[in-house]
Parts: C-alpha cells; structure tokens; sequence
C-alpha cells in the first residue's frame, strides 16, 4: 500500500499506521487529506486539529486500499469529483480527457460553451449534458493547471488537490512541463502506473465506471509539446489495460483529437521539433487508438465567423489567441456529440432531437475493411479522420444551396488541409431546423446530395485506383433551436499536405547522429503504416 498524498509506500513510513503517517507527515495538508481520505479526515481531525485518538477505528478501513478498479473505482472519490455510480452515464456519448495545455485549454473551452448555453437558458446545452458521461484533464505543468476553468470553476481545486487529481508523474519530477520533449512525456505517464500503481483508481478524478459506461473515450491533446506528444499513447494504452473491460468482442471506441503542426509556421518549416515531435506522437497514438481527428491552427484560424460559437469568457482561462482557435474546434466536437444524443435527451423536454442516431463506430468502423491484407489487426494504424463543418443560411435547400454548403465545408471550413479527391469515403452529418430538414431529407432520400459530394468537384468517388469502392454515407438530424443547416464530416484517410511534409522532415532526421534521430529510429516501425496509408492509391 502507498500514500496516496506522498506516494510512499507503507514500508518506508516509519508509522505503524496509515492514521499515524497522515498525522505525522501531512497534518498541514488539509486540502489533500480531505481530496483522498476524506473519511479519515472526519476521524483524525476536529476543527482543524489532530484528534487525541489516532488509533484506526474498529475494524479499521485499509483492507479497502486495495479495492480492484472494477467495483466502480475508489471508495472515497477525491472532492469534486463526480459521485462514484453515475447511473446516469451509462450509454452517453464520451468520456474527454485532455492531456497537456492544448488539451486542456480544449476541455476548458467545451466546458465555458456548455455552460454558457445554461446560464442562456438554451435548449441546445441538453446536447452535453446528454453527451458527457464524464470528463477529467491531466498535465505535467502544475502551473498551466491552475489557470484552468476546470480547475478554478469546474472543480474548484487547491494547488494540493491538482497535484493529487490531476498531475501527471507525482513524485517524479517538478510540475514544470516536459519542455519538448516527448520521451520525457512518456516517461513521467509511465511513472504513474510503476510498481502496480493505478492512478485511476488511486488518485486521479476520473472516474472508472464512467469511462466504461460511455460509448467512446476522446483523447484531446496536442503533438507539438512533450506531454501531450509523449504521455498520452501511454495514457490510452492504460486505460484499456486498467480500466475497460476486455472481454467484449468489440472493444471500446477510443479516439483522438489531437492538434498537428501547421505548414509554414512557427513549429513547421521554422521549427523542426514540432515536426518530429508531430510524427512521433501521431504515430504512437495511431496504435493505442481507433481514429486520430487532426486540426490544424492555420485552419481554424481560418473558419469562418458563421461556425464560431458563443463561448462566454473564454479569453480569461484560453491563451489570447487559442480562444478564437479553440471555438470552431469545439462546434465540430459539439456536432459530432449531438449526433448520437437523441436517445438520451429527457422525454419532457422541449428539445427534440430526431433523425438518424449516428453513433462512434459509424465515423470509422465502415473503412476498417478497406486495408490493406498484409496489414493485421496489430499493424493496422488507426483511421485519419479529417474534420470539415459548413453551414448554409439560406431558405430554399434546393441542390443549388446544397452544392454551395458541400463547398463551405470541404474547402472554406476544412479545420485540416487536405485534398478531399484523396480520401477512401467519409461520413457526412446534415442537421437544422424542422422546416428546412424537411427539403433538405428529399434530396437525401433520393440520393442526390450523395452524388453530389461524390463529383469530380468534392469527393471524385468515380476515381478507384484499387479495387475497394469509395464510401460515402449521408445521415440526417432535425434540432431545433437552429436557425440554419449544417454539414458535419469527416473524410477517411486523405493525402494531408501538413503530415506529409512532416514525415518527411522526420525521415531526413532519423539518418543523423544525434539522441533526437535515434529516438526516431526506436519508434519508426510505428512511423511507417500510418503514414503509407494516407491517400486513395493506398486503399485496397
């Protein structure tokens, strides 16, 4: 057994008791003994001071030390967190954990717009609460971790609670970030799991049934930096090992959004870390996951104004210019939890969310068979998932508007560079308002807005260098509270100009002589089969 405040284990105490070492050793820390032990803090202390008795009560509690993740995960939740059988998790869409300060300035940034569509009084907040089963952050910066919303607002965290729920490497390093450096990143993630340790159940807020009631697990994070490039294919890796359940024929959906250096800027041509760093994190995620969705900044800078949603405050907790970046980010995310919401929207409510129920698996299950035979099940790299998002304001939705929306979110407001006449087929999403679905459902029904994506002007499906067709699948949601029809997609595996001039930076790197090349050399067997997967000539 450890202390889950100093990670000591018992025999190195130099108390005969759990009681006695949290007297002795941590009586100042009030806020991490009640975050862990909140019912020892009940008996060791009466307003603020040591108890006379520090004798363990009859019958004691340690043998619960070592409860197994599987009962729903630690006895004690750590204060904040959300109760420890939340039957009201089972079967919603996601459970988001970001990881580093792009993934948690993301989480902040999905929380800050759910919200803000509660204190609006909006029908649309029923879209996260029917689409969260849960949702945690995790960084090696204590720093960045206290400038959060999650921290201040969502859970109302000390810097000692932080360190005990969501520091990455307790103990084993300085809460100062990773610097770059991806096999710092690693390290430190694997710290948490050394010597049977379990963080999940141990320490970190999140909590395990939940993570195993949702449909899908969403990993946010970015490749450019150390933590998020090299703790989190660990961090996924140990989630199906510790937490999920792996006796099911189809394991759990886990995905990533992840955000990718882009062409020409700071961190691409003039910065070759971020490149290296970007195929090593890629690749490495690429085995512990389902699907990668990549952004790029250059992109969503890009967006237009009319897929910026409302976010109120943003600036105060996102980085100045983040918080412009991060919101057609989460409007791609708030669509993509919408579409599988309606079953778990309350039967009372207003909002009436009804159409085709998309759920995880259709946004990459129907590709999986399109690789390559000599690819198996262990080499088979996770699906590229290529993010567009469009919307069209106008009244009519004849095909001649549909035509203009395809274009708004293949080419104006694709949040990735990418050639859409590339990809092996996509999954497409159309939702609005009652009224204008209604035109919009003809021209589903009869195929015509399926052709029209697949035209030599978007998806040019007519062109099949192999055998394999290429899919396309249209689904279709009435939500009202919308004024305009949107176009959701995300396209299977495209030639993308950003990765490719990664690979190749990394490529040149890894013939040289430095530690940098020969860490590339140790992972590029990963390297390889995601990246010779891009583009339609690769498909089977």
């Amino acid at each position: 057994m450890r202390c889950k405040i100093c990670s000591l284990p018992e025999d190195q105490w130099g108390e005969s008791s759990l009681d006695e070492h949290i007297l002795d050793k941590h009586r100042d820390e009030h806020a991490a003994i009640k975050a862990v032990y909140g019912d020892r803090y009940e008996r060791l202390f009466e307003d603020g001071d040591p108890a006379v008795s520090t004798e363990d009560d009859a019958g004691g509690d340690d043998e619960q030390e070592g409860v197994d993740d599987t009962d729903g995960g630690d006895v004690n939740p750590p204060s904040g967190s959300s109760p420890a059988f939340d039957t009201g998790s089972y079967g919603k869409k996601w459970f988001m954990i970001g990881v580093g300060g792009a993934g948690n300035n993301i989480v902040d940034a999905l929380l800050m717009r759910r919200d803000t569509l509660r204190q609006n009084d909006e029908e649309r907040a029923l879209i996260w609460e029917g689409g969260l089963a849960g949702y945690g952050i995790l960084n090696t910066n204590i720093a960045e971790l206290e400038q959060t919303y999650y921290a201040q607002q969502e859970r109302e965290y000390s810097r000692e609670e932080l360190l005990m729920n969501s520091i990455i490497g307790q103990g084993s390093h300085g809460y100062q970030g990773m610097g770059r450096r991806w096999d710092l990143g690693r390290k430190v993630m694997e710290s948490d799991f050394e010597d049977g340790r379990n963080p999940f159940r141990e320490r970190w807020d999140m909590n395990p049934q939940q993570i195993r009631d949702a449909q899908a697990l969403m990993f946010v994070h970015s490749v450019t930096k150390g933590t998020g490039c090299g703790a989190t294919p660990v961090l996924a890796r140990r989630v199906r090992e510790e937490v999920l359940n792996d006796d099911f024929v189809i394991s759990k959906a886990l995905l990533s959004s992840v955000v990718i250096p882009s062409e020409g800027t700071n961190g691409s041509h003039a910065g070759g870390k971020a490149r290296v760093n970007g195929v090593v994190g890629l690749a490495r995620i690429s085995e512990a996951v389902d699907a990668i969705i990549p952004f790029d900044n250059e992109r969503l800078d890009a967006a237009g104004t009319d897929i910026r949603p409302r976010i109120d405050g943003l600036e105060e907790y996102n980085p100045p210019h983040y918080a412009d970046l991060n919101r057609p980010l989460v409007a791609f995310l708030e669509a993509f939890t919408m579409s599988s919401t309606p079953q778990f929207v309350k039967q009372d409510a207003s909002m009436n969310i009804h159409g085709d129920v998309f759920d995880v698996a259709d946004s990459f299950r129907p590709v999986e068979d399109k690789y390559p035979l000599d690819l198996d099940g262990d080499t088979r790299p996770a699906v590229i998932l290529a993010p567009v998002l469009g919307r069209a304001r106008g009244d009519q939705m004849d095909l001649s508007q549909l035509e203009t929306l395809a274009s708004n979110a293949l080419y104006q407001n694709r949040l990735a560079k990418f050639d859409p006449e590339s990809a092996w087929g996509g999954t497409f999403l159309l939702y609005g308002p009652e009224e204008k679905m209604e035109r919009v459902s003809e021209h589903v029904a009869s195929g015509a807005f399926r052709e029209l994506l697949a035209s030599e002007d978007f998806l040019d499906a007519s062109y099949q260098p192999g055998t394999e067709s290429v899919d396309i699948h249209v689904e279709q949601l009435v939500t009202p509270a919308l004024d305009d029809v949107y176009l959701w997609g995300t396209l299977w595996n495209p030639r993308m100009p950003s990765l490719e001039d990664m690979y190749d930076h990394a490529k040149d790197i890894k013939e040289g002589n430095s530690q940098q090349a020969a860490n590339l050399r140790d992972v590029w067997d990963q390297v390889e089969p995601l990246f010779s997967c891009l583009g339609r000539e690769n498909m089977a």
